[in-house]
């Protein structure tokens, strides 16, 4: 079987399983942690978050560059700092954390593993969970309506995170890593794969990724 042939297999099984969701960000982003085994994404250790994926914003002159300096010194030189963190999904907002403290570079907080976050019914058994978000940023209350694309907050760097990065996972209960975690397939983007775009492409994604909404 060909690669091409073996990838579309791919597609088709995730498809059959996933609900179709939205980045959760404008913007170009790298997919820092994704996918179904350890090599690729470091969540499959953790049942609940079994499809999780990590995603931090790109720049620079190469559009490549996760920081804005060669030697960052603090979370506000990273360009996910600061940037909106959007609803992927309708949805009703079942849970909200949003007074933790953003850590500096290289400290975590592994008693709140979610550190500010957001979590959204977006159907039966579908609970997403948004992390990371800094502190006194999310603008959604539990039990509020939300729409794909509505603004929730700011990715920050708060819970067990080193650098400022949006962290999503879908499980099927509304409680932080009690549950199985659930395909992750989104639609209409764009998609850099070893300097080849496919464009408004439906994906599931992998860590290496170059993704952005079309």
């Amino acid at each position: 079987m060909t690669r091409h042939a073996k990838l579309l297999l791919f597609l088709a099984a995730f498809s059959a399983q996933a609900q179709e969701y939205r980045l959760p960000f404008n913007g170009r982003w790298f997919v820092m942690q994704g996918g179904d085994t350890p090599n690729v994404n470091q969540h499959t250790s953790v049942r609940a978050q079994w499809f999780g994926l990590d995603f931090a914003k790109v720049g620079g002159p190469s559009r490549r560059e996760l920081t804005r300096t060669a030697s960052p010194s603090r979370p506000e030189d990273f360009y996910s700092w600061g940037e909106l963190v959007l609803a992927s999904a309708d949805g009703d907002v079942a849970a909200v954390i949003d007074a933790l403290p953003d850590n500096p570079l290289g400290v975590r907080d592994p008693d709140h593993p979610a550190g500010n976050h957001v979590v959204i019914a977006a159907a039966p058994g579908r609970f997403v969970f948004l992390a990371h978000f800094q502190r006194g940023t999310i603008s959604v209350r539990a039990g509020q309506r939300v729409k794909r694309g509505q603004v929730l907050g700011k990715c920050g760097n708060s819970g067990n995170s080193d650098f400022p990065h949006i962290h999503m996972h879908v499980q099927d209960t509304p409680t932080l890593n009690d549950g199985l975690g659930q395909n992750i397939i989104f639609g209409n983007i764009d998609v850099e794969l070893t300097g080849k775009l496919f464009e408004n492409v439906t994906w599931p994604l992998i860590r290496g990724l170059f993704v952005a909404n079309h």
